[in-house]
């Protein structure tokens, strides 16, 4: 597969584009968020926390309340979006935690999975009515650890706390959201549609992901991660390129190498559980029960 260089300064205009950004007060989805509206974009920015959003966002970026993890807030954010009329080019589904301790969240899901998983599924879904212009796509912010892994996540375990380990959590989560974004897009390209959906990943980048551990070995792992991490700006490169280009695939991983010194963009095949239909049919079985449950 094909790599190739690539810096935000070569990015396209992106007047007359608006494009939302889930996790958009720190981090990676802060870094996309605010180099898409220096380039022109109209930016919303999927927030948690208002209040946060006006200290942190530049000036001109709008901020929105919506929760990842709760299926009620996720549908209230795209049904305001619909009731106000936009058309989204793109949706950067950025917004993600890595749990360091058991606990269930608002639909009755362990924390990482509804916030990493079944919050972005259901996002991405929500807003297809909404998703128009040229090229529209959806990009899932990925981990280049669920390429790296050979482990197929255990759905009947996601609610079991006896099973729960952060990093083994977080890394299935991620497989699993993996596995969405492709089924998605198969599903996309059945139907005819013009919206595509990609993945893309920052490497291993220096954000507060890192630093959200408790146990001794979470701890030494984030530390690990620390040492050998891009920068944020460095790491939201693949995700804006994925935003903006005009030539993104679908079923690929974009991002770039473990070695802070090659600046390349590498675009990979997908691997491991999410490039295993039945393995992709049994999470999208899971999404659609939770957001079932959480309708009721």
């Amino acid at each position: 597969m094909p790599s190739f260089t690539w810096e935000p300064d070569q990015m396209p205009d992106q007047h007359e584009r608006t494009v939302v950004v889930t996790g958009a007060t720190g981090g990676l989805g802060l870094a996309v968020a605010t180099r898409l509206a220096a380039a022109g974009a109209h930016v919303v920015a999927g927030v948690r926390d208002l209040e946060k959003a006006a200290r942190v966002l530049p000036a001109g970026l709008e901020a929105w309340i919506v929760d990842t993890a709760s299926v009620a807030s996720v549908r209230a954010f795209a049904r305001r979006l619909a009731e106000d009329g936009l058309v989204v080019h793109a949706l950067v589904n950025n917004a993600g935690i890595s749990a360091p301790r058991f606990a269930l969240g608002v639909d009755g899901v362990e924390r990482t999975w509804a916030t990493n998983v079944v919050g972005p599924a259901v996002l991405a879904e929500e807003m297809l009515p909404v998703l128009g212009g040229p090229s529209p796509r959806i990009v899932l912010v990925g981990s280049n650890l669920s390429q790296r892994t050979a482990r197929v996540p255990d759905l009947e375990a996601i609610d079991d706390p006896r099973a729960h380990r952060q990093f083994a959590a977080y890394t299935a989560s991620k497989t699993a959201a993996a596995a969405i974004a492709v089924d998605l897009g198969e599903r996309l390209r059945a139907s005819g549609s013009a919206v595509r959906s990609v993945i893309a990943h920052p490497g291993i980048a220096a954000t507060g992901m890192n630093g959200q551990a408790e146990t001794l070995v979470a701890t030494l792992a984030g530390s690990i991660a620390r040492l050998a991490a891009r920068t944020v700006e460095d790491g939201a490169r693949a995700v804006l390129w994925a935003a903006t280009a005009a030539d993104v695939e679908e079923g690929v991983f974009v991002g770039p190498a473990l070695r802070r010194s090659d600046r390349r963009l590498h675009v990979v095949q997908v691997r491991g559980a999410a490039a295993d239909p039945v393995f992709r049919a049994r999470v999208r079985a899971f999404v659609d029960r939770t957001a079932e449950h959480a309708g009721r």
